[in-house]
């Protein structure tokens, strides 16, 4: 049995985690970031998971830490989940326990200028385009918080490129690769779908980020059409996981906008639900979408998408067609066996324990 110590942070991408065989999980209890495990119920203790208050020394085979380019920010950094991870990493690196981290988002950061500095005019402000994305300045945070530990995961491969190019060939850094998420199939239905255009993304922060422009104007777009979408924990709301996965697999289409997210959960529970997926490209998305197949790839141009929406709205059985093909996509490429193997080598490597 592994003996992991880890903290509340993604609770979908953990529920996962916990179900790796031979495994055993600490969270640690604290103010920060104190989930009830919606929109999961209990699953944390119906797996076997114990609260505890504190890291102890010589219990555990490794710690889970967890980071994304905003635990960066000033105040952050200090005060909110950045604070969780360095209070964490502080007190398990005195130790002879080894630590992996899963590094969740990607270098790609405008949020942290002004509001007056975008996109569009950051270099008739004098800003280079490495300074308006902070890439480097983020990588630079990114290696020196982790530089000491076992392991760093990543969601994709692009944003493990984009953290780590630099350090191919390096020595005094730690090893790192890409886990693509893994979902048990059985948990997500195909339902009879309802037209109706899906999206789902945080509520609130990171606009550009997840190009939240992008989303209105389509939005927008679509309601001049008379075609309903609705934005997930915006516009519909569940009590629990069953009533998500019943909404979801009777959607017929599911749209994408997120600029730099990698590997978004929330795009293959909805190819696995049969939904017609429209996603913007990049993060691995071309490595699984066969564009107009399983899913279509589509470009940030609003015109283009609404008119898309519209068509696939009216030609029922071909985004029918294509939902089921994408189900089909994400069985043979997001297996949770798949999932729990990676994870099984990186604790192999980590631990000397097989799982």
């Amino acid at each position: 049995m592994v003996k992991i110590f880890n903290f509340p942070w993604h609770i979908a991408h953990q529920f996962e985690l916990m179900r790796i065989p031979n495994t055993s999980w600490d969270w640690l209890a604290q103010h920060r970031r104190q989930y009830s495990g919606f929109p999961r119920g209990d699953f944390f203790e119906e797996l076997g998971g114990t609260w505890v208050p504190h890291f102890e020394e010589g219990k555990y085979d490794f710690a889970l830490v967890h980071l994304d380019q905003q635990c960066f920010e000033p105040g952050i950094w200090d005060r909110g989940k950045g604070s969780l991870f360095r209070d964490v990493v502080g007190v398990v690196s005195k130790t002879d326990t080894p630590i992996v981290c899963i590094m969740h988002g990607t270098p790609y950061y405008p949020e942290s200028f002004p509001s007056d500095i975008t996109e569009e005019n950051y270099l008739d402000l004098g800003f280079t385009e490495d300074q308006i994305d902070m890439s480097s300045e983020l990588i630079n945070r990114y290696v020196e918080a982790t530089k000491d530990f076992a392991y760093c995961i990543f969601n994709s491969h692009e944003a493990e490129r984009q953290w780590t190019s630099h350090l191919r060939g390096k020595e005094g850094y730690p090893k790192y690769k890409t886990i693509w998420h893994g979902m048990d199939k059985d948990e997500w239905t195909s339902l009879p779908k309802e037209p109706r255009v899906v999206t789902m993304i945080s509520p609130a922060g990171l606009d550009k980020y997840y190009d939240r422009k992008f989303l209105a104007s389509v939005k927008d777009a679509l309601a001049e059409r008379d075609i309903h979408h609705c934005h997930i924990t915006v516009d519909a709301s569940f009590k629990n996981v069953d009533e998500y996965k019943n909404f979801l697999g009777r959607s017929l289409i599911y749209f994408n906008p997120t600029k730099e997210s990698p590997m978004p959960r929330s795009r293959t529970e909805a190819m696995l639900s049969g939904c017609c997926v429209l996603t913007t490209g990049g993060q691995d998305a071309e490595m699984f979408i066969e564009s107009g197949e399983d899913g279509i790839i589509v470009p940030r141009n609003t015109q283009f998408v609404t008119e898309l929406i519209e068509s696939l709205i009216f030609d029922y059985k071909k985004a029918l067609e294509i939902g089921k093909k994408g189900r089909e996509k994400a069985i043979q490429t997001f297996p949770i066996e798949k999932f729990h193997e990676e994870w099984g080598k990186v604790i192999k490597e980590v631990t000397g324990k097989d799982i």
